[in-house]
């Protein structure tokens, strides 16, 4: 049992330090992503729009992250069960915070507008005058 054990920690340990590699590299993929759309004179609406509807699919934001990955390991993906295992835990973990992200700024706009709605309607008896 305890040969099973050392074994399935060995193989989590490893897809560890995978992950970890990975997470490691994520920023200035991220940066870099950002700097090619800014070379192309996307502005923070196109931005927002090609990071959001554009890779709005999980599969879509796979590809786009295959860019972080060596030749070397996209083969790997292919054959390493455990670099495999690695890199969709990784994938997950990308998706999942984009997903927070998206919620928040769909909660912000929701605000922003409602504030909006009540300003309007709050300055419009003091626009509009006195009525007769």
């Amino acid at each position: 049992m305890s040969e099973v054990a050392d074994k399935s920690s060995k193989r989590e340990e490893e897809v560890s330090l995978y992950i970890g590699t990975l997470q490691k590299r994520y920023p200035s993929f991220t940066r870099a992503h950002q700097h090619e759309l800014r070379v192309m004179k996307h502005d923070w609406v196109a931005r927002l729009f090609s990071e959001y509807v554009v890779f709005g699919e999980k599969n879509a934001y796979e590809g786009m992250l295959q860019g972080i990955l060596t030749d070397a390991e996209r083969q790997r993906l292919q054959t390493d069960p455990k670099f495999t295992r690695a890199w969709q835990i990784f994938v997950d973990l990308c998706w999942l915070k984009k997903q927070l992200l998206r919620g928040l700024l769909i909660l912000a706009g929701i605000i922003l507008l409602f504030a909006l709605i009540l300003l309007f309607f709050w300055a419009l008896p003091r626009v509009a005058g006195p009525h007769p």
